[in-house]
């Protein structure tokens, strides 16, 4: 993470839409995964859509992207609901994020926006769970 040409400054203006952008996803795989995640979460607060993107490159175990989107379901604002269902859903599978959505205690806020963007599957997963 000390490669200067890859600090959280720089990284954060980026799209993701350049050959720059090609080796900050090579330059972040090479990291050890504990400095990926910690990369991915200091990236966050200053280009969330970023890093959602990235999460897609980071090349995670399946344990280490539940975290992650755990991590940011409690964290993230509920601006970044809509794109946090596309960049994880994929990831970890229509079920699985749901499911693991409907566990998490969200604010208010980002569950009714999760549910919106989600086409009410929040709050029909939610229920399911229910006993």
């Amino acid at each position: 993470m000390d490669d200067s040409r890859f600090t959280l400054g720089q990284v954060a203006s980026r799209s993701s839409n350049a050959q720059v952008d090609k080796d900050v996803k090579q330059w972040l795989v090479g990291l050890p995964n504990a400095q990926r995640l910690d990369f991915l979460k200091q990236l966050w607060p200053l280009n969330f859509r970023y890093s959602l993107r990235l999460i897609q490159a980071a090349q995670l175990s399946r344990q280490e992207n539940e975290y992650m989107f755990r991590h940011w379901l409690r964290v993230g604002h509920h601006n970044t609901a809509q794109e946090l269902i596309k960049r994880f859903e994929p990831v970890l599978g229509e079920r699985k994020f749901w499911q693991i959505a409907s566990q998490e205690t969200l604010s208010p806020t980002m569950r009714e926006f999760m549910n919106y963007y989600g086409l009410g599957r929040l709050n029909s997963q939610h229920e399911g769970n229910q006993p």
